[in-house]
């Protein structure tokens, strides 16, 4: 019996060996006991339905950045995960770091991605761009629509970096902001404004504020009600005690919207952070060399008729 059930025992042993290894589980250079992580996949979370926004401060995004494969890799992997993502803090004079980064976002499998860049800001030599990347398939950049806030009284460091969207039934304007950390608590207050003048020039009512705005720690006092930017007519869905940062428990990153479309068509309790460096099993150095910051994001429904 055993000279009969040797063979087949083999058999079977090579079946799964060969299954292991072409399942990329197993390296055979390694040895039995050492894996490699499966290749990677995009994991789209949105569906015909819905559509997910995020905002990603890219700590001092330029040349030196772009040199790091790994750090380009996980940057690029991540900035897949969402349909829209605010891309703040680019730093490059030479203006191409964001044709760069979108055509590395574009050599992986799936939906090919585009972006719109606002010029260089900030009042002194040291100067950051914003940028909207999208993915066209799920999301159409309506043209014409981006633009700096037109700020007379020098109220902002990096003019807020406003454009038009629509996905699906939804219509959709954002506006980016990295406020000055030294004044961050004016900057924020100042946000009402841009709210009401976007209100008060056009139809869509679906406007959401999101970025780096430095709310936290000794910059802005998050419990603060009296802000402006606290009326029960804005809703800030990234709560205080979320952390936000790769190196601190602050929570600078935020999303503000209207009732509207917080009512409507953002997904209740979608909003969280992309802790990447859990994602792609990185650690702590090469997280910091990623940024400083983590994306967050919120899921919304695209779906319904527009209610505005």
């Amino acid at each position: 019996m055993s000279k009969k059930v040797a063979p087949t025992i083999i058999a079977v042993i090579l079946v799964l060996s060969v299954f292991i290894y072409n399942q990329g589980y197993l390296d055979p250079f390694l040895g039995s006991d050492e894996h490699v992580a499966p290749p990677y996949e995009p994991d789209q979370p949105s569906t015909d339905d819905t559509i997910t926004i995020a905002a990603f401060n890219i700590q001092i995004f330029g040349k030196s950045k772009r040199a790091k494969a790994d750090v380009m890799d996980v940057l690029a992997k991540t900035v897949r995960e969402f349909d829209v993502v605010l891309v703040q803090e680019i730093r490059d004079a030479s203006e191409t770091t964001a044709p760069i980064f979108l055509d590395l976002i574009n050599t992986f499998d799936g939906p090919e991605y585009a972006f719109i860049r606002s010029e260089r800001l900030g009042r002194t030599t040291s100067k950051e761009a914003y940028a909207y990347f999208y993915n066209t398939q799920t999301v159409s950049y309506l043209d014409g629509t981006a633009h700096i806030w037109e700020d007379v009284g020098d109220v902002f460091e990096r003019e807020p970096y406003i454009a038009g969207f629509a996905a699906g039934e939804f219509d959709f304007t954002l506006v980016g902001i990295h406020s000055k950390p030294d004044d961050a608590e004016n900057e924020i207050g100042s946000l009402a404004v841009i709210f009401d003048t976007i209100k008060a020039n056009q139809d869509d009512q679906d406007i959401i504020v999101l970025g780096d705005f430095n709310a936290d720690g000794s910059y802005y006092d998050e419990d603060d009600t009296t802000q402006p930017l606290m009326d029960p007519i804005y809703h800030w869905t990234v709560s205080n005690d979320v952390d936000t940062m790769t190196k601190t428990d602050w929570t600078y990153d935020r999303i503000v919207m209207l009732n509207s479309t917080f009512s409507s068509e953002y997904i209740m309790d979608s909003t969280d952070v992309y802790y990447f460096n859990d994602v792609y099993g990185l650690n702590q150095s090469v997280t910091e060399d990623v940024s400083d910051h983590f994306p967050i994001f919120a899921e919304f429904r695209v779906d319904d008729p527009d209610d505005d």
